[in-house]
C-alpha cells in the first residue's frame, strides 16, 4: 500500500475496534500513524503538521454517536483534506524545504509583515486556515530573508473575558495573540524567542497591559510552549464543536461575518444540507492570558473561569484594532 492507503487502513482498523470513539482516540491514532501521514505529506509536498491538524478538524464530521464511518468515507475525507492542503500550499512548497545550512536563533531578525503576506501564512499554513486581521510579525533569516515563523496580534473581542477584566483595565490595552506558525526547520526554542521579542515590543512601544491566546487541545496541543513562557490558564470554554460548509471546516468567525450568526440550528435552517456540525464530544478550548505589566497579574484568576461557547450575531464581532504607539 502507498502512504495514503496505509493511513486510511490504519484509521479504519482502529475505528472498528474502539467504541465509543473519542477525540483522544483520534489524536492517538494520528500520532501512532504519524510516519504514514508524514510520508503522504512528503509525496504531496505539503507540511505534515498542517495535514495532521486539518485531519483532526475534518475527521470528527464523520463520527456520530451511533455509527462509525465507512472505509469509503474515511478514504474520501483523507483524499479531500490532502487535496485541499496541497492546493493551498502548492505555490509555496519551496518554503518547506530546510535551508542548506542549519539556522540558529542568532541568525534571526524580528520584522513586521504586511497583511497580504501574513494572509498567505494564515490561510495556507496555520491549522485554522483563515486570515485574522491585525498586526503581523515574523522572524526571518538575516542573510536570506526566509521567514521562519509568524505570529499576529488581533483586537480584543472576547466578550466573556471582557466582563471579568473591564472594571480594572483599559480594553484598548488588551490584545489577542493568534495564528502562530513555525516551519519544521526552525531552530529549537523559536516560540519562546519570538514571544520574548514580541512581548518587549508590545510593552515598550504600545503599552499593552494584557494578552490573551486560545489553545485547542482537540488538535493535540498541550500549551507547553506557552506555559514555559509564563502564560496562565484564564478560562475554559465549553461547548466546543466544529462547523462545516460543503464539507469544509469553517470558523465561528466565518459564519458570523458571512451569515450574521453562529447558531447551529439557525444556520442549518438557512443553509440546509450544505451545513453540518460535528457530534463527537470535544474538549473545552483553553483561553490563556499573560500580564505584560506587573500590576495586571491581579487579573489572572486563581482558578480558571468556566465559559460557554458564545452564540454571536454579526455585530458582536468587533472590527480589528490597530496597535497604537504608547503616548
Amino acid at each position: 500500500m502507498d502512504a495514503f492507503r496505509e493511513a486510511e487502513y490504519s484509521c479504519l482498523q482502529f475505528c472498528s475496534s474502539t467504541r465509543p470513539f473519542s477525540i483522544d482516540n483520534l489524536i492517538g491514532l494520528l500520532r501512532a500513524d504519524e510516519s504514514n501521514i508524514f510520508s503522504l505529506a512528503s509525496k504531496r509536498a505539503i507540511d505534515p503538521l498542517t495535514l495532521r491538524t486539518q485531519l483532526l478538524l475534518h475527521l470528527p464530521r464523520l463520527f456520530t454517536t451511533d455509527d462509525l464511518p465507512s472505509e469509503r468515507d474515511i478514504q474520501q475525507n483523507i483524499l479531500a483534506v490532502s487535496d485541499f492542503v496541497e492546493d493551498r500550499q502548492r505555490l509555496y512548497a519551496h518554503w518547506l524545504k530546510p535551508p542548506e545550512r542549519p539556522v540558529a536563533l542568532s541568525d534571526l531578525e524580528f520584522v513586521s509583515l504586511d497583511a497580504a503576506t501574513a494572509k498567505i501564512y494564515h490561510e495556507c499554513f496555520h491549522y485554522v486556515g483563515s486570515f485574522r486581521p491585525g498586526d503581523h510579525f515574523a522572524f526571518r533569516v538575516k542573510d536570506s530573508g526566509r521567514v521562519v515563523c509568524v505570529g499576529s496580534i488581533a483586537g480584543f473581542d472576547l466578550k466573556q473575558a471582557e466582563e471579568k477584566i473591564a472594571p480594572y483595565v483599559d480594553l484598548r490595552s488588551v490584545s489577542v495573540f493568534s495564528r502562530f506558525f513555525t516551519f519544521r526547520w526552525a531552530p529549537q526554542n523559536t516560540f519562546s524567542y519570538f514571544w520574548g521579542r514580541l512581548r518587549r515590543q508590545l510593552r515598550e512601544e504600545h503599552d499593552t497591559k494584557l494578552m490573551f491566546s486560545f489553545i485547542n487541545p482537540n488538535m493535540g496541543f498541550n500549551a507547553c510552549s506557552h506555559k514555559a513562557a509564563q502564560w496562565k490558564l484564564f478560562a475554559q470554554e465549553a461547548g466546543t464543536h466544529y462547523m462545516y460548509l460543503d464539507g469544509r471546516y469553517r470558523t465561528m468567525r466565518f459564519f458570523v461575518e458571512n451569515y450574521g450568526m453562529n447558531d447551529a440550528d439557525e444556520l442549518k435552517e438557512k443553509l440546509g444540507n450544505s451545513f453540518e456540525v460535528s457530534t463527537m464530544k470535544l474538549h473545552p478550548v483553553q483561553l490563556l492570558a499573560i500580564p505584560l505589566q506587573r500590576w495586571a497579574r491581579k487579573l489572572i484568576p486563581a482558578f480558571p473561569y468556566q465559559f460557554q461557547r458564545p452564540v454571536l450575531a454579526g455585530a458582536r464581532i468587533n472590527p480589528p484594532q490597530v496597535l497604537q504607539a504608547a503616548e
